[in-house]
């Protein structure tokens, strides 16, 4: 069980869970760790820390920070078990929270793959170039060289996310499907997600990662994308239609979101 502490005297929320980081600092105080590293660090460190772990509580987070708004209390200080304690803008960070927990993302697309002989790999370059064409960012993350967690965190900031893998005995290869077991514990929600990938023999990788799209609950963007071998030149030019056409709805898609 997780509650919160309100003392009076001191205008300071204990708040447990919420709003904490999990960052290690000789500076106690966010004002403290933005004069010796940087405001964009320490709100990176909120994200990361909610992505991986209050993600699956966004439902309850929301009505609660509301629930705390109404009772109009003075809150000069929020000290979260983990992490840097606030104090210098107590307001921005409970906006950011009711933000995170209200779906807010950024419209922007993140490629997270794995890849074998590098065909897939190959594959993404393309795509990312289709959906900067369409004027919106792109992030390229390689699972086996970064943390689960930074690919969690980037999954949850962007509006829509594309997922490639090679099919391996006619499955997605297996560190793209640990990343999504652990995506679904998650119980993400509000995000646009395709997926991609090459095969030799037989494919069967888009169709698996497609269905566990669908069990998500996640807007999913079919059919998805596949290449035999290693993409050819067409397959290159299939894979910038294919980013572009996925920027496209993602823009209307993140239409029915906001503004923050």
């Amino acid at each position: 069980d997780s509650m919160m502490t309100y003392i009076e005297e001191d205008k300071l929320l204990i708040s447990q869970d919420a709003f904490g980081q999990h960052l290690a600092s000789a500076s106690r105080f966010d004002d403290e760790f933005v004069d010796c590293s940087s405001e964009e660090v320490l709100y990176d460190a909120v994200w990361d820390y909610y992505a991986n772990i209050l993600m699956p509580f966004g439902f309850i987070i929301k009505p609660k920070i509301l629930e705390l708004q109404k009772m109009g209390l003075e809150i000069e200080m929020i000290a979260p078990d983990h992490g840097i304690i606030w104090r210098k803008n107590v307001s921005k960070i409970l906006k950011t929270y009711l933000d995170i927990a209200d779906g807010y993302a950024e419209e922007r697309v993140l490629i997270v793959y794995d890849t074998m002989w590098n065909s897939t790999e190959h594959m993404t370059y393309p795509i990312s170039q289709g959906i900067k064409s369409e004027g919106l960012d792109c992030k390229v993350i390689k699972l086996r060289a970064t943390p689960m967690s930074i690919a969690i965190t980037e999954f949850w900031r962007c509006r829509g996310t594309l997922i490639g893998a090679p099919t391996l005995n006619n499955l997605a290869f297996p560190p793209v499907m640990q990343f999504l077991d652990y995506l679904r514990g998650l119980r993400p929600k509000n995000r646009i997600v395709g997926a991609f990938g090459s095969y030799g023999w037989g494919g069967g990788a888009v169709k698996e990662m497609n269905d566990v799209i669908k069990k998500m609950g996640l807007e999913l963007f079919e059919p998805g994308m596949e290449v035999k071998y290693r993409p050819s030149l067409d397959d290159e030019q299939r894979c910038y239609e294919f980013g572009k056409n996925f920027a496209k709805r993602l823009k209307e898609y993140h239409k029915q979101f906001g503004p923050f």
